[in-house]
């Protein structure tokens, strides 16, 4: 039998690091191959790391064989190199997201032995690393998880340096790094907003000579090292068009025009916090509630340090014009802490009814979204075994809760909670995707055979990477531009071809053309296509496949 110092000896060991990056590892690469690429977004990363296989081109990411300045190179590089060493699937795709996030993890654990109770930090894990947000991203093929390490440990690090943790600040050199790993991933916002955190508490501990301490000229040639290169290079290659693209479309444009004008509310991010957390969310609002609290009774500089994270990233956010669901994920991090902080309390007064009603309550209440996703995308026999699944291991917590201990209440809601994300895994979310992605409109491009593809109206990018075919986007007369833009707008983000539908159907081009068509544009397809030789090919999953044949104008 281990004793209590031998439990903490291997707590803080490498092996237990090793459990926690092994055992995530497995869970969130469960059943990832069966979990198409979809659009919009999954699908541009996805054909960009292709493309930059394919080209064998590792410093401009092209898309539809364009130069793309959308994001840095760094998740491309992940990607990409996943494809060289796996190919091109869904689960070489998801490969990096899935690796990044169990080091997240590891990282949670390891900074909060450094600097808090052992105890929280295994509850942290499971806070952080079963909560929505986070398990969703661990699968999804775009930029957030990994920025969101590297944004994590870039203030990780800085914390450890200015308590001076272990009597050294190497910390400081490891943060510097971090911040150019951020960049080369998102962009400037990598170095902005972990510099803006760690200024604001320096200047609220009112230890200006600290800002000299962390001034070292060493993390300077790092960063500089590290995160300028391939800036330098895109400007080298590509001059004023890599400025006006990626620093004026995809960060200044931004920040001051909306891209989505619905989503620019005040509430936004306190919505997206509630859903990011499920099923945690109740337990963090309790927890940020006593934590401040806390902070004005305490003088804890890890409190402040947390509080200003989340106030910084949430504030920054929320002032920017454009809105995404990702933006403020970085926050899971010190929330995570909180939470942890407070749920430990909890178990050492054995407030067992406490804890069901905190974090048993929302479980509840998330099987049952679950199963009406169920019922909405799944049909026949994975229907009933996802629903008959989710609700025996509702009730067997429930029943098996009685009488129990808050650890055991903890340890059963938890055994609940992966149960139910392995049921999404295997049933819900690859229906969920398929519904999202262009795999099977791919397979029809490959099998009919026409050379020149055109899309109506839509586009697929996902049916672009499946099927090695660059389509058109195809678009009726009144939507074709006379000239190009001379100001930035959002349209200049848009990089696949694009064709009036009158030229495409008319130029003889020397091979029949195929054109796709949603059910639901169809009508006004026919009527602008009239004096065109098409004909119906096959309709499957609400697309028509027209064919028009290579016989001059018409």
């Amino acid at each position: 039998m281990k004793t209590s110092g031998g439990i903490n000896d291997f707590a803080a060991s490498p092996k237990m690091y090793w459990v926690i990056f092994l055992g995530s590892l497995c869970f969130y690469l469960l059943f990832n191959q069966a979990i198409p690429i979809t659009d919009p977004v999954e699908s541009n990363y996805a054909l960009t790391a292709k493309e930059m296989v394919l080209t064998a081109d590792w410093v401009s990411p092209r898309i539809y064989g364009n130069v793309w300045f959308d994001k840095p190179i760094f998740f491309y590089w992940l990607t990409a190199l996943s494809f060289e060493l796996f190919g091109f699937s869904e689960w070489a795709a998801r490969l990096a997201p899935a690796l990044f996030a169990s080091a997240g993890l590891v990282l949670l654990y390891w900074f909060i032995i450094k600097t808090t109770m052992r105890r929280a930090a295994l509850l942290a894990v499971v806070i952080m690393g079963t909560s929505f947000e986070y398990i969703l991203l661990s699968k999804l093929v775009i930029t957030d998880m990994v920025f969101f390490v590297f944004n994590c440990a870039a203030l990780g690090f800085f914390y450890l340096g200015y308590v001076k943790m272990d009597g050294t600040k190497r910390w400081y050199l490891a943060a510097y790094v971090s911040m150019a790993l951020a960049v080369l991933t998102k962009g400037p916002v990598g170095a902005l907003l972990p510099g803006l955190v760690m200024l604001l508490f320096i200047m609220l501990q009112r230890n200006w000579t600290e800002l000299k301490a962390m001034f070292l000229p060493t993390g300077v040639v790092l960063f500089v090292v590290v995160a300028l290169p391939w800036y330098a290079a895109m400007y080298t290659l590509h001059g004023t068009e890599f400025i006006d693209n990626f620093f004026g479309v995809h960060n200044y444009l931004r920040a001051t025009v909306s891209e989505h004008p619905k989503d620019n509310v005040s509430y936004y991010y306190l919505a997206v916090f509630m859903l990011s957390m499920l099923p945690w969310s109740a337990l963090a609002v309790k927890a940020l509630i006593q934590g401040c609290k806390d902070l004005r009774s305490q003088k804890s500089p890890l409190l402040l340090f947390l509080f200003l994270w989340i106030a910084v990233y949430f504030g920054f956010y929320s002032l920017m014009a454009t809105k995404y669901l990702t933006y403020t994920f970085p926050i899971l991090f010190p929330v995570a802490i909180l939470t942890a902080t407070q749920l430990e309390q909890m178990i050492t007064q054995d407030k067992a009814a406490e804890i069901f009603c905190w974090i048993g309550v929302p479980v509840a209440l998330l099987m049952f979204v679950y199963i009406i996703a169920a019922y909405r995308y799944l049909a026949g026999g994975e229907l009933s075994l996802a629903i008959v699944s989710l609700l025996l291991l509702l009730v067997f917590s429930a029943w098996r809760s009685r009488n129990r201990t808050a650890v055991d209440v903890l340890k059963l809601l938890c055994l609940c909670q992966l149960g139910s994300y392995i049921i999404l895994s295997l049933f819900i979310f690859p229906t969920i995707a398929e519904s999202r992605s262009g795999k099977g409109m791919a397979e029809s491009m490959i099998n009919l055979g026409a050379e020149k593809i055109g899309i109506y109206k839509f586009y697929s990018t996902s049916a672009v990477f499946y099927s090695g075919k660059v389509a058109f986007k195809l678009i009726p007369p009144s939507e074709v531009p006379s000239r190009q833009a001379e100001v930035l707008d959002w349209s200049s983000k848009y990089t696949m071809p694009t064709q009036g539908i009158a030229d495409f159907g008319a130029n003889p081009p020397l091979s029949d053309r195929l054109i796709i068509v949603e059910d639901k544009q169809r009508d006004q397809f026919l009527r602008e296509a009239a004096k065109f030789n098409y004909q119906l090919l096959k309709n499957s999953e609400g697309l028509s496949y027209y064919l028009i044949q290579n016989k001059g104008r018409y």
